[in-house]
């Protein structure tokens, strides 16, 4: 509209000065009249001007003349300005087609993916090189044939039909299937199509093939992997867990510690970390070994009573696991303690896995658990063993003699030492055999036991010979213990039948007690020699009788 409006004005601008340039003629001619015929100027001048001179009607028409030419002539550069301005225009946009035109036809070319054209008839207009090296067909060996006739057969051919039939109604596709090659051989391809459209009506179709022949394998071999890991996982003799960890992860952040002491001091100081440990774990998947372990009867049952497996004792290891984590670890072991779903102890070594591509958030992580229960029974028993005496379970003179050592740094004090010593174990011996005098030593041993605090230490250093250590009690209150120790000896003794009237335990005690700091051997030296005193005296006493 503007530019209509700017070349109106235009034209009417060059109509005027025509106008004006034409009138100048008239105007001088008039005044050449005048001039020659000598007469003065007026408007009846010019009517007998006319009359003397009848050319001048016509020179009065030359400045309509010229507007005319004026007009005509600015019409026509006009004309010519916008022929030419159309002219560059067809140009330029030809050219930018043909640049257009030849972009698209080398990306089509130089694509990675295979590229088929068709008509509205579903007949090929053109490949790339990607579908003639996928396919092994030439353009000019495929051109205006069907496609789905070409590299489609069997069931894939109803797929390939069934795909043909919802682009022609108008739909895009996407599939995954396989197709057939020029030699006769498949290739799996993932597919594409979508219908050509121009002014609202559909003049072709446009396929895109990508082979997927090593995806397809790798796929493959991953769910072989998958099938095989599955395999193994139910079928492994060792309790395997598949766990997600990734609510304790989010707990942590929002914990917000900045370092693993910080975190560390935390937990440590946290009551029930083991339950809130439990209650962050999603339970993924187990295998039958881990129920069989737990005494769960199913999955669902594990899951539904997993905090229950946590304990007191499983605390330390709580702690260790999550610190590691923490700390960017990615594969983990430890010791732990369970507790079965029936109520038993179990002692377990833990080993955890983060899954690759999990490190992020601790979605999947893989653990196993063995359990070492038996070999920690015969550990402790061993261990146990090494510090008792295997016949009354007291401590041995090994583990004694260890305390002694221990003791003369001096920090329970007072302490005092007891030195027992059976007087007629070598008479019981010889009269009612050695089993007699084994039960002897037994009930001696019983005897001591009930006497003494659990925090005493009562040893058999050998044969007929005892020994106690008595830390943070004074010598009085050690007294009170030896005199218990006797009467509770004379009961005893007081409830033998008379037939076994030289079963009766004779025991010689002598003690020793320190109030300061010093060797603990000469300790002991001291209460053996006083033991020996009342032994001796014992014999005096039985000779004077």
């Amino acid at each position: 509209m503007k530019d209509k409006k700017f070349r109106a004005s235009k034209h009417c601008q060059y109509v005027l000065q025509g106008l004006l340039q034409g009138s100048i003629i008239p105007l001088t001619a008039y005044l050449i009249e005048i001039v020659r015929l000598k007469i003065p100027f007026s408007s009846s001048v010019i009517a007998t001007i006319h009359k003397k001179n009848p050319l001048l009607w016509l020179i009065d028409s030359l400045p309509f003349f010229i507007a005319l030419l004026s007009w005509g002539y600015q019409r026509q550069r006009i004309l010519t300005a916008e022929t030419d301005h159309l002219k560059r225009e067809v140009e330029q946009h030809t050219r930018a087609i043909v640049e257009q035109q030849t972009f698209y036809q080398s990306l089509v070319n130089n694509s990675p993916i295979a590229i088929v054209t068709m008509d509205a008839d579903q007949k090929i207009l053109s490949v790339n090189e990607a579908f003639s090296n996928i396919f092994q067909y030439q353009e000019h060996e495929v051109r205006n044939k069907d496609l789905d006739e070409i590299i489609a057969c069997g069931e894939d051919l109803e797929q390939a039909k069934f795909f043909t039939k919802e682009v022609m109604e108008g739909g895009k596709i996407h599939g995954i299937g396989r197709r057939k090659r020029k030699d006769g051989s498949l290739v799996d391809v993932e597919m594409y199509g979508v219908p050509i459209v121009f002014e609202s009506k559909r003049i072709g179709v446009l396929g895109m093939y990508i082979d997927i022949t090593s995806r397809k394998e790798a796929e493959d071999i991953l769910i072989h992997s998958e099938e095989r890991f599955r395999g193994l996982f139910h079928n492994s003799p060792i309790s395997m867990w598949e766990v997600d960890f990734s609510g304790l992860k989010r707990y942590l952040e929002e914990l917000g510690y900045n370092n693993p002491d910080e975190l560390r001091l935390f937990l440590e100081k946290m009551q029930g970390l083991e339950r809130e440990f439990a209650a962050l774990l999603k339970i993924i998947d187990v295998n039958q070994t881990t129920l069989t372990l737990f005494k769960a009867s199913n999955p669902e049952d594990l899951k539904n009573n997993f905090e229950r497996i946590f304990i007191d004792q499983s605390a330390p290891a709580v702690r260790d696991i999550i610190i590691a984590l923490y700390k960017g670890v990615q594969k983990f072991e430890t010791e732990f303690t369970h507790r079965t779903l029936d109520g038993f102890l179990l002692h377990t070594i833990v080993r955890l896995s983060l899954v690759g591509g999990c490190e992020d958030d601790w979605s999947r992580v893989y653990v196993s658990i063995i359990d070492i229960t038996e070999r920690k029974w015969s550990e402790e028993r061993l261990r146990f063993l090494s510090l008792h005496d295997p016949l009354t379970n007291l401590y041995n003179r090994m583990f004694f003699e260890t305390e002694l050592t221990r003791l003369s740094k001096g920090r329970h004090l007072p302490v005092s030492i007891i030195v027992c010593d059976l007087d007629n174990l070598k008479l019981i011996n010889d009269n009612y055999g050695h089993r007699a005098g084994d039960e002897i030593i037994k009930q001696t041993a019983m005897l001591l036991q009930e006497c003494f605090r659990s925090e005493d230490i009562i040893a058999r250093l050998g044969g007929d010979e005892f020994a106690v250590i008595i830390p943070n009690l004074d010598e009085m209150a050690v007294e009170r213990i030896i005199e218990r120790l006797r009467n509770r000896i004379d009961s005893y003794n007081q409830t033998l039948p008379a037939s076994q009237d030289g079963m009766i335990i004779n025991l010689s005690i002598g003690c020793a007690t320190s109030m300061e700091k010093m060797e603990m051997e000469e300790l002991f030296k001291a209460a053996d020699k006083r033991m020996y005193q009342e032994k001796k005296k014992k014999r005096k006493s039985s000779q004077c009788q």
